[in-house]
């Protein structure tokens, strides 16, 4: 199998990854910090994850709180701090950015601005500038475009919304393991994040790192292991906004996940360049070929043969070649009607840290056959 889908779950897990997951499962099958030497420890690696990422978005006086994965995240950070007003975003989001903001304008809490990026993809602050009024009181960003790859000028961004008194979201989902996050110099107050995607960890864990600015009010309610007298949720950081049982096996793998990634991630920078321009560069040769994404740091190659369906295009790659691809909206459609793509969806190529020239080449042979069909 040639996979490249990337963007949506990497499929390399490094050994140090694998090794933690066992660890947990075999010398910490409990809960953290409900007593005993053992499960003290194992809170300990739990903190010692918040630490980390804390430091990947430099900011040491920020607060992490582990999610079932971006998603939670996004959810925790728009609807634990939603209040009547007004809210901006960029017509690049997810779904897992549209929708909750699209429950709180159903339910008459907010009412909501969608801008367009400029023709190179990028948000302007003359644009986000128009859409400002006396009750906006936050700005929503994706880092990186899970459609196209491209990267937003988060200073410029952060800049116009601390300067506005707006609390600034971003997503990492795409951006968080392959090009750095600085919330301190880039007035970011909330970031959510993956682990399954640059940072090579399991499904089902992701954070939301946030400061004092933005801190969400709980939006699920339940034991915390802590303040168990209370009948009503705890209000100590993270406690308040962890109920539940912990993923710790999760936790660990994306605790082995950074310190995999800090240790390699020249290398692997350098080898989703390379191959993300062989794709680029093939897919712009074949005549027929549309492509929609410029060299970016995520690796993310979107394209489209001719009219094809993408969804027919993704299915005959995996089928025929036995290439893994995706097709469809990227669960982005606000994306795609920018792009003008809303009836085709892309066909979205990903690439990491393992793919080789050999795949690449696969994909670029397969999409000449499949020209000679269209």
């Amino acid at each position: 199998m040639i996979y490249l889908d990337n963007a949506s779950t990497t499929n390399y897990k490094p050994q140090v990854v694998i090794d933690a997951v066992v660890e947990c499962l075999t010398k910490y099958p409990f809960n953290p910090h409900r007593g005993g030497v053992v499960s003290l420890e194992l809170q300990q690696k739990l903190q010692e994850t918040r630490h980390k990422l804390k430091l990947l978005c430099n900011n040491p006086n920020a607060h992490v709180v582990f999610t079932s994965g971006c998603t939670e995240a996004l959810n925790l950070a728009i609807l634990g701090n939603a209040r009547r007003g007004h809210i901006i975003i960029s017509a690049t989001e997810h779904n897992s950015v549209v929708r909750p903001v699209m429950q709180l304008k159903a339910k008459g809490i907010v009412d909501v601005s969608i801008v367009q990026p400029s023709q190179s993809g990028q948000l302007m602050v003359q644009d986000l500038q128009k859409e400002l009024r006396k009750d906006t009181y936050m700005l929503i960003v994706n880092q990186a475009s899970n459609v196209t790859g491209t990267a937003q000028n988060l200073r410029e961004l952060g800049a116009f919304a601390r300067a506005n008194n707006l609390i600034f979201l971003c997503d990492c989902a795409q951006s968080m393991g392959y090009f750095p996050t600085d919330m301190v110099k880039n007035n970011v107050d909330l970031v959510a994040i993956a682990g399954h995607k640059g940072l090579h960890a399991m499904q089902g864990v992701g954070a939301l790192i946030f400061n004092e600015r933005a801190i969400p009010k709980p939006i699920k309610f339940g034991g915390t292991g802590t303040e168990s007298h209370l009948t009503t949720q705890p209000k100590t950081l993270p406690e308040s906004l962890e109920s539940g049982t912990q993923p710790c096996a999760n936790i660990l793998s994306l605790n082995a996940g950074i310190d995999w990634w800090l240790s390699n991630y020249k290398n692997s920078a350098k080898n989703i360049t390379y191959c993300q321009n062989l794709l680029l560069d093939g897919l712009q040769s074949i005549p027929g070929v549309t492509v929609y994404s410029k060299p970016n740091k995520s690796g993310i190659v979107s394209f489209n043969v001719g009219q094809m369906d993408s969804n027919f295009v993704a299915d005959h790659l995996a089928e025929r070649y036995n290439i893994i691809v995706r097709g469809g909206l990227q669960c982005a459609p606000l994306m795609h009607q920018y792009l003008g793509t809303i009836n085709q969806g892309v066909v979205r190529a990903s690439v990491s840290c393992v793919t080789t020239k050999t795949e690449c080449f696969a994909l670029l042979n397969a999409v000449q056959s499949l020209v000679k069909m269209a």
